[in-house]
């Protein structure tokens, strides 16, 4: 029974409590006691029994108010117990117990005795509660003669003489707000308790009975061979040997004679558990019985013992299937006349004793080993024997010995050859099946073993009723199940269909890829299968299959430093039809969100979830880790998507936005809702960014909105568009604006059923534009073959609706991600200067007004004034100077071949139009273009471009360059503007060659005709100027220092006011940038 003299102060995660009370502690206590008024001495003394020894951490979260409660509580329900009977309740904190918590508490008085905590823990534990916090103090106490508490003392303490032990218990759960649900678990604990105290009470008494049968099998020992009867002998005493745990005996007698017979409980022959008539050690299927056709056969026998397991579980100490252990009772003549039935549970030592101390156990080694040939002191005999040691014990004492010695030696077999192998055996009648399972420890999870355990309960047609994993060393692991049966006879499996069962259970998810890529067929399978192995994430695995990863593992292949990216848009089962899934894939690390986001909400999706995944292939482990990223989308306006329709757009449309061919904007929706392609929207957008340049008050968002709105007007335009200038149809001019016809009737249509005026302005204003579209380069193909990254469009200007006057004779206009530009001419044959223009907005308003003076100033010459003007997009990511200029360089670049595109081209006489494109003008091959603003060194560029196209023009398209006359350097501009200035001042009998003179001028030191003009005299006082950058004041220069300084900026080539030595300039002076909100206006600068 084990020593009951002491049971200290328990806690869940505490273990026994005997320290002695920590500083912090003791002042705790002490406050607690104080706090518990009206108590007296055994309220004082029961405080310090149940407080003192707390942890810290229990402490941590205890107020004081809670511990006085707790204690009160105890005091309350151990003031009065009747002797011998034990006291129980289940109740919810209230009122002023609620500062305990929300919390339900078990709290019971009972005789000290063993199993009480554990057998009570054992019934909680079974249950979804949570356990926070157990007190287990025993308490030596005096009772009155009616049972009213008058001293106690703890375990240890001075206690009157008739003082008796009393355990008492409280226990903190998970709250049950159920009466019922209390109730239930108070009748479960309050029979767990009477069982406890019956096995207790009739320990004695089964052991004397068991001695008794140890006894008549000596005195008077049956007719079967000495050496079972001596082990079964032997094996009663080791039981009674502190071995084994009696929880109950009951007397059977066998009546009916052999064939027919039954075992019947001899009348108050039954102790501890069995006591109880509801309780049944056996069943047949759900049946609970007597006699079980296993017991009958035991009884016709020569065995004298059998010991298997009973098939109810222990509701006292330990929460498990009862050990059964029947013990055949002779009569007269060696007859058998009964049974003596015990139940109980085998002690620790049965389980780490060597089976070769263990009688029976013993036993069936030595056949083991005899049968198996191996001596003991071999490396096989050794093997054999510790396959035996470690056996499952339980397991051990029910097998039989040829099955035994085939389990055994297939066990060691697995030393030499490590393998998944399943070991079953069935019990007789039906009852269970017991698997003992091997699988590699690397394949070994709490998955796999749960899995396992479900294939054994379906091919047994049970369930599982327990499983115990065994971790020896070496690559195996052990797991033995049993699979608990109710009806039927148990199915037997070949040991192949076992293996095979377990073996497709643990092939972990990377042997299923090796297996796809090896079916793939691919050359590469096996490298392939080595290079991804332990690529791919838990996470990844736990989502995606490995044939989804196979495919993936085809784009990762396809990446490259030129292709970095790729995408898959498709649909997962279980998707609604708004929604479907992205996978992209990316060479070099995750992709952030704020990057992809964006582009995939103006594609006109919501972005619900989205999973990130690392691959790592073998051999890359130091690189950074390529990204696969699984988003999934919804269609935000909330229909239906397509995707057999779209998949394909959706994808081109993403990789053009990440490959910089296409903007990230409100018109990408048209992809999805209009059944756009990402360069058709594209036109949409190219045509709506002309708009804003002639001056229409609508944004592009407004814009692109309105063509979202009226999808089917979007897709009539740009079947317009394609019918205009496609040149695969081949057809005349004429034969396509009839064609076109259809659209536009459809187009005037759909406007008289729009409602807004302004929506109807905007429609009729990309119908006017297309209509007044003579040329685009959007069918044109590059060298490799692909389209153009730019779109440009060359426009009958008179045409164009809402535009400004004057209207230029034709304009061309150059859309792309990295730069837009317009040419204007006033002539069919026309000169002007391209600039570099910083306003982004309205740079076609710069140029129309730079045009009419060039059309005014070449009045006298032959060719006709024209302008032009370009905007670098990404100057923002300039990190300096030269990048700055590397990028203005690009994007002229790309300007000046978008305007030859659409030029036609001569061989002599010969007029060549452009490759692939639609004429609706005559011939038109004359463009030439000089310096302006911010390219007064770029004629090169432009020449360099002109020869590569095979320009007729060839160096001769771009005035100046190193072939040419350098604009800046000859200063022929600011010579000839010179040359009034000083008429304007000789007619005022002025000398500015001679004598100072104040200028206030436009333009820096780098420019043309502003730098060449202030170096033209030495006399010029330059008190104000400013350029778009910074702002010059010098209220009173030194015209000869001045003049230096200037003359030195003018040579550094890419100068700004800020490069000007601020030492030189006149007090009150400086240079400003003209980001500053303000300039604070001193005397000087207002005297000017």
């Amino acid at each position: 029974m084990g020593d009951v003299s002491e049971f200290p102060l328990k806690f869940i995660g505490g273990g026994s409590m005997s320290r002695k009370p920590r500083s912090n502690q003791q002042s705790f206590v002490k406050s607690a006691i104080k706090s518990i008024n009206g108590s007296g001495k055994i309220g004082t003394a029961l405080a310090g029994i149940l407080l003192e020894e707390i942890q810290d951490s229990d402490l941590e979260g205890m107020t004081l108010e809670a511990a006085g409660t707790l204690v009160r509580s105890a005091l309350e329900f151990s003031a009065e117990r009747a002797p011998d009977k034990h006291k129980l309740r289940v109740y919810n904190p209230d009122g002023p117990a609620s500062a305990l918590g929300d919390v339900t508490i078990v709290e019971i008085l009972n005789n000290d005795m063993p199993f009480l905590v554990d057998s009570v823990m054992g019934e909680i534990q079974e249950r979804p509660l949570r356990v926070n916090l157990i007190l287990h103090p025993i308490l030596r106490v005096t009772r009155d003669k009616k049972n009213r508490l008058k001293t106690v003392s703890g375990p240890k303490d001075p206690a009157p003489e008739d003082a008796v032990r009393e355990s008492y218990i409280q226990v903190h759960i998970t709250r049950l707000h159920s009466k019922a649900q209390r109730k239930e678990l108070e009748a479960a604990l309050d029979r767990i308790l009477r069982h406890v105290c019956i096995v207790v009470g009739d320990w004695r008494p089964m052991l004397q009975r068991a001695e008794e049968a140890v006894a008549a099998y000596t005195a008077a020992p049956p007719s079967i061979p000495v050496a079972d009867l001596a082990e079964s002998v032997q094996f009663l005493k080791w039981l009674l040997d502190e071995n084994f745990t009696f929880l109950g005996m009951r007397t059977m007698t066998f009546v009916g004679g052999k064939k027919d017979g039954r075992l019947k409980p001899v009348a108050g022959s039954s102790l501890g558990i069995l006591r109880d008539r509801d309780v049944y050690v056996l069943k047949r299927g759900v049946e609970s019985l007597h006699t079980t056709p296993e017991i009958r056969k035991f009884f016709l026998g020569p065995d004298p013992l059998i010991i298997t397991k009973a098939n109810v579980r222990s509701t006292v100490h330990r929460r498990t299937y009862m050990d059964y252990i029947g013990v055949k009772i002779y009569g007269d003549n060696d007859e058998i006349s009964g049974e003596l039935r015990i139940v109980g549970l085998f002690t620790s030592t049965a389980y780490t004793r060597s089976t070769r101390k263990i009688p029976f156990l013993r036993q069936k080694v030595e056949m083991v080993l005899g049968r198996s040939g191996y001596a003991p002191n071999s490396h096989s005999g050794k093997a054999l024997m510790n396959v035996l040691e470690t056996f499952p014990r339980d397991e051990l004492f029910q097998i039989g010995v040829d099955q035994l010695f085939y389990t055994a030696t297939g066990i060691q077999a697995l030393d030499l050859r490590p393998r998944p192998r399943a070991f079953a055996r069935l019990d007789g009648f039906d009852r269970f099946v017991s698997v003992i399972v091997f699988v590699p420890r690397d394949r070994f999870t709490t998955a796999v073993r749960r899995r396992i355990g479900e294939f054994m309960a379906e091919a047994y047609k049970g369930r599982l009723s327990a499983f115990y994993p065994f971790f020896p060393e070496g690559p195996l692991v052990r797991i033995h199940y049993i699979i608990g049966r109710y009806e039927g006879k148990t199915p037997v499996h070949e040991q192949a269909f076992l293996d095979e069962n377990i073996e497709r259970i643990i092939r972990t998810w990377e042997d299923q890829l090796a297996d796809e890529l090896d079916h793939a067929g691919s050359r590469i399978s096996a490298a392939l299968s080595q290079k991804y192995h332990g690529a791919f994430s838990a996470a990844y695995q736990t989502v995606f299959s490995p044939e989804r990863a196979v495919r993936d593992i085809a784009e990762f292949e396809a990446l490259g430093e030129d292709s970095p990216v790729a995408v898959k848009f498709y649909r997962a089962d279980g998707d609604r039809p708004n929604r479907i899934h992205i996978a992209l894939y990316h060479l070099h690390g995750p992709i952030p969100l704020s990057r992809r986001v964006p582009v995939l909400e103006n594609m006109g999706f919501s972005v619900i979830d989205e999973r990130s995944y690392p691959v790592v292939p073998a051999g890359d482990e130091e690189a950074a880790p390529m990204s696969h990223h699984d988003m999934l989308l919804e269609h935000s306006s909330g229909g239906a998507i397509d995707l057999k329709d779209c998949g394909a757009r959706l994808e081109a449309c993403f990789l053009a936005v990440w490959r910089g061919l296409a903007g990230s904007d409100g018109f990408n929706k048209l992809v999805l809702s209009a059944e756009l392609d990402w360069r058709e929207a594209a036109v949409i957008r190219a045509y709506g960014s002309y708009l804003r340049q002639i001056g229409t008050p609508f944004g592009q968002v407004y814009l692109a909105e309105t063509m979202l709105r009226h999808a089917q007007v979007s897709r009539d335009l740009i079947s317009m568009f394609r019918t205009l200038f496609d040149p695969a149809s081949g057809k005349s001019p004429d034969r396509r604006r009839a064609a076109v016809r259809p659209f536009i009737a459809a187009i005037e249509a759909a406007l008289d059923g729009i409602p807004s005026l302004d929506e109807d302005r905007i429609i009729r204003h990309y119908l006017n534009l297309i209509q007044s579209t003579l040329r685009t380069n959007f069918y044109q193909k590059g060298p490799d073959g692909n389209p153009l990254p730019a779109i440009s469009f060359k426009f009958d200007s008179a045409n164009v609706e809402g535009s400004p006057q004057p209207r230029p004779v034709a304009e061309i206009f150059v859309f792309a991600t990295e730069v837009e530009g317009v040419h204007l001419r006033g002539g069919r044959i026309a000169r002007g200067g391209l600039r570099w223009s910083d306003r982004a907005q309205d740079f076609r308003t710069e140029v129309l007004g730079l045009a009419k003076a060039q059309q005014v100033k070449n009045v006298v010459i032959v060719p006709a004034g024209s302008k032009g003007g370009f905007v670098p997009k990404y100057l923002s990511g300039a990190k300096n100077r030269d990048e700055f200029m590397k990028i203005g360089i690009a994007a002229y670049q790309r300007f000046i071949k978008n305007l030859l595109l659409l030029t036609d081209n001569l061989d002599g006489n010969k007029v060549i139009p452009p490759k692939d494109t639609v004429r609706y003008d005559d011939d038109d091959p004359y463009l030439v273009v000089a310096a302006d603003k911010g390219t007064a060194t770029f004629s090169d560029f432009a020449n360099e471009i002109s020869i590569n196209h095979g320009f007729w023009l060839g160096d001769a398209f771009a005035s100046g360059g190193s072939v040419g006359y350098d604009h800046k350097k000859m200063g022929i501009t600011a010579r000839g503007g010179w040359e009034s200035v000083k008429r304007h001042f000789r007619e005022m009998d002025r000398d500015i060659q001679s004598s100072p003179f104040s200028v206030i001028g436009i333009g820096d030191m780098s420019g043309d005709v502003f730098g060449n003009g202030m170096l033209l005299s030495k006399q010029t006082r330059l008190i104000v100027a400013f350029d778009h950058r910074d702002i010059f004041i010098d209220p009173d220069p030194d015209p000869a220092a001045s003049w230096k300084e200037r003359k030195r900026l003018f040579g550094m080539g890419r100068s700004s006011w800020q490069d000007y030595n601020a030492k030189l300039i006149s007090a009150g002076g400086g240079i400003f940038p003209r980001a500053a909100k303000s300039i604070r206006l001193n005397a000087q600068i207002k005297a000017l």
